[in-house]
């Protein structure tokens, strides 16, 4: 027998689907790994999304970041003024909206070009179509009034039909454990129609406030120079803006660093510790501060001595005045981390890249890294990167980098496990960097909504501490929000961009932010690095097995274990000569799809089976 409120339920969603109808869209919901360009079909996503109800299903861990998507369709012609409302969240106790949730629009990129020719062979989604990427807030998140932004919005059908929404949601770490729902409430012209439920189910467990794989990325400042703040026209305007955007990284569970001349160098001590200290200490992680999320007043775990990365390609042989440089500067700067007791930090720093790895070059990074030491009491590591598989250079006791690099970096197709493991185990720390299928998933855009979710998993997967962005703000210049490219003729479309200028909405009929607007690859970056925080959290529950098990059933393989090749150093060298002249030399490798599943329903069942793990 059915009971008059089920008939009162069924009646309601049967009206709500008529008003949207009527109003010439339909709604759907979406998971966070779905990437559905603006004419593609909407699939079901029944981890997440109750059609029949009407009901958008989240869940997550205390003191986590969770998302979904709500998939506007225009079934006739555009859609005018239509707004989309969630409410407060209701359950065991009580979860505000505000400063919990937040709605953005998703604005769409055409890729003109995204072969990933120049990185790779790899299987990346068809160029040519408009996909999901820049996230506009429907509110001004800068301002202290809530001024409106992403919202109301037009669905203008030029491009397709789809207008998506995403929704991130903070579970406070008072969050009492049970079901939440809130309201959610679609709008056209200010007149409902259609309304439905947005349900939680916050676990009993929580994620750390501390991160337990490394994030990491550079900054070369053209972000802020976009919004009229560059570091070079006075300290106080560009902290005013790079301060949001390294509180959007620590929100999702990253670290950024400018390079020399986009923020303070070593020459700029004060003004360097100003900015860094709230970093630091956690001081710029507070409510004070305007933070809200994870890693509320926790320090950063490491960071870059701010040398510039003043060589590519190559290492010069060093000048005695050089060496000195190098070592009195490093001892200015160690002095001040002991004073303020930082040095229990991890630490690195970034001035050569993908040098030759021959007998010369190991000898001259040698020589640098005493440097170093000398200043720094041997507290300070040289990141090391290179096309080249380390493992390819221990024959020759010349080049044999064992004992001498602690910051391991190479490229995802030269990171091998098997050579990194015993390193990590002596304290090293081992990142990799990016390059594509099968070894790691490729950070295009135009990649599918896993692609950059299996680097933290990745990373859990063979024990690698972490992952590092060569660029995260390195895009078009005239078009900042419409190409995240730094060469016209990239064909990684996206490759040095992770973050957008707030300061060039305008590009889209919006009113300008000032301050960072978040990707839809951001988002999967961050569920890839929480990720690893659930197979963290099942160890120090007794079960790292259960996380091993689990964590293999995505990511068969990866890393060197896949390509099943040791990269070496000539071929290393070509393949870096490769990328820089658009992928001529790293083409002739062969490639095959990836190992880990391209399923999204498979990897929400992953985190769900890790989220009841951790609840017995």
């Amino acid at each position: 027998m059915v009971r008059p409120a089920s008939i009162l339920l069924l009646l309601t969603l049967a009206t709500a689907g008529a008003r949207a109808a009527d109003a010439g869209l339909t709604v759907s919901g979406l998971g966070d790994c779905e990437k559905i360009t603006k004419d593609g079909a909407i699939p079901p996503s029944p981890h997440f999304w109750d059609a029949a109800a009407g009901r958008l299903r989240l869940h997550g861990g205390r003191n986590e970041m969770v998302a979904a998507q709500l998939m506007l369709t225009a079934t006739g012609g555009d859609v005018r003024r239509v707004n989309v409302e969630v409410g407060d969240l209701a359950g065991p106790g009580a979860i505000p909206a505000h400063p919990n949730l937040e709605l953005s629009l998703e604005l769409y990129q055409f890729v003109e070009h995204g072969d990933y020719g120049w990185g790779p062979p790899s299987q990346v989604l068809p160029s040519k179509k408009w996909y999901p990427e820049v996230l506009a807030p429907f509110r001004d998140p800068y301002s202290p009034q809530p001024r409106p932004v992403g919202a109301p919005f037009d669905i203008v059908t030029e491009h397709g039909r789809n207008q998506g929404v995403w929704i991130d949601l903070y579970i406070p770490k008072t969050a009492a454990p049970g079901r939440y729902e809130a309201p959610i409430r679609v709008t056209v012209d200010a007149q409902p129609v259609f309304t439905g439920t947005l349900e939680l189910t916050v676990h009993g467990f929580t994620l750390p406030d501390e991160t337990h794989v490394d994030g990491f990325g550079e900054f070369y400042g053209l972000a802020y120079e976009l919004h009229q703040a560059a570091y070079g026209n006075g300290f106080d305007r560009w902290w005013s803006v790079a301060r949001r955007y390294h509180q959007m990284a620590h929100q999702h569970r990253f670290v950024i660093s400018e390079r020399a001349g986009a923020g303070p160098a070593i020459g700029n001590l004060d003004d360097w510790v100003k900015a860094h200290s709230g970093e630091l200490d956690g001081s710029l992680f507070t409510a004070a501060e305007g933070y809200h999320g994870p890693g509320a007043s926790t320090g950063i775990a490491f960071d870059k001595v701010p040398f510039p990365q003043a060589y590519d390609g190559k290492i010069p042989d060093w000048t005695a005045a050089q060496l000195k440089f190098y070592a009195d500067n490093m001892r200015r700067f160690w002095d001040v981390v002991v004073r303020r007791g930082w040095d229990r930090k991890r630490w690195c720093t970034y001035i050569v890249d993908e040098a030759r790895q021959d007998a010369r070059g190991v000898a001259n990074f040698r020589r640098l890294q005493e440097a170093l030491d000398a200043g720094s009491d041997g507290h300070v590591a040289l990141i090391w990167t290179s096309h080249t598989d380390p493992a390819a250079l221990t024959a020759d006791p010349a080049t044999d980098p064992r004992g001498l690099v602690r910051w391991w970096a190479p490229n995802g197709h030269a990171c091998d496990p098997a050579f990194l493991d015993p390193r990590a185990a002596l304290g090293e720390t081992t990142w990799f960097y990016h390059s594509g299928h099968p070894a790691i998933g490729v950070h295009a855009v135009n990649a599918t909504g896993i692609d950059l979710r299996t680097w933290g998993v990745i990373c859990w997967r063979y024990r690698i501490g972490g992952s590092f962005w060569w660029a995260m703000d390195l895009g078009d210049r005239d078009k900042p929000l419409a190409r995240p490219i730094y060469k016209p003729e990239d064909s990684r479309w996206g490759n040095g961009v992770l973050f957008y200028p707030g300061a060039r909405l305008a590009d889209v009929g919006l009113p300008n932010i000032d301050g960072p607007l978040a990707s839809l690859r951001m988002k999967a970056y961050r569920r890839g690095l929480q990720d690893y925080e659930y197979a963290w959290l099942l160890k120090q529950n007794g079960k790292e097995k259960t996380a091993d098990d689990l964590v293999r059933k995505v990511v068969p393989s990866a890393l060197t274990d896949a390509t099943g090749t040791t990269m070496g150093a000539r071929e290393g060298e070509q393949s870096a000569q490769g990328e820089q002249r658009g992928g001529a030399a790293s083409a002739r490798r062969g490639s095959s799809g990836p190992a880990w599943s391209r399923d999204v329903a498979d990897w929400y069942a992953f985190r769900e089976a890790m989220a009841a793990e951790l609840e017995h």
